[in-house]
């Protein structure tokens, strides 16, 4: 995954990185490079070693991952939905929308 983030980093690309349940951590270097990041809140408590129990915390969270160079985080939140933290310091928040069936 860094070599390609590198790779697409200096070409000018955005770097979109899901954390997917990985366990490894995060290089500093790679964090730097990217452009999203899209943990679920139990991923985003392991890489930041920070409580995420309510969107407070969540966002307390991610501001950590963009101090260190990441952009925007993405944070999915299971049934409550989503919430986004930009670069320009918005907070978006999206509720789940119900599957027909």
């Amino acid at each position: 995954n860094e070599a390609v983030a590198d790779a697409a980093f200096k070409a000018g690309v955005p770097v979109i990185q899901d954390v997917g349940g990985e366990e490894r951590p995060f290089s500093d270097e790679l964090l730097r490079k990217l452009t999203y990041i899209c943990p679920n809140e139990t991923e985003l408590e392991r890489l930041t070693g920070m409580a995420t129990s309510t969107e407070e915390q969540v966002v307390a969270a991610a501001r950590s991952l963009q101090k260190k160079g990441v952009k925007n985080v993405l944070c999915t939140l299971g049934s409550d939905g989503a919430v986004l933290i930009c670069a320009d310091g918005k907070v978006l928040k999206q509720g789940c929308s119900k599957v027909p069936g």
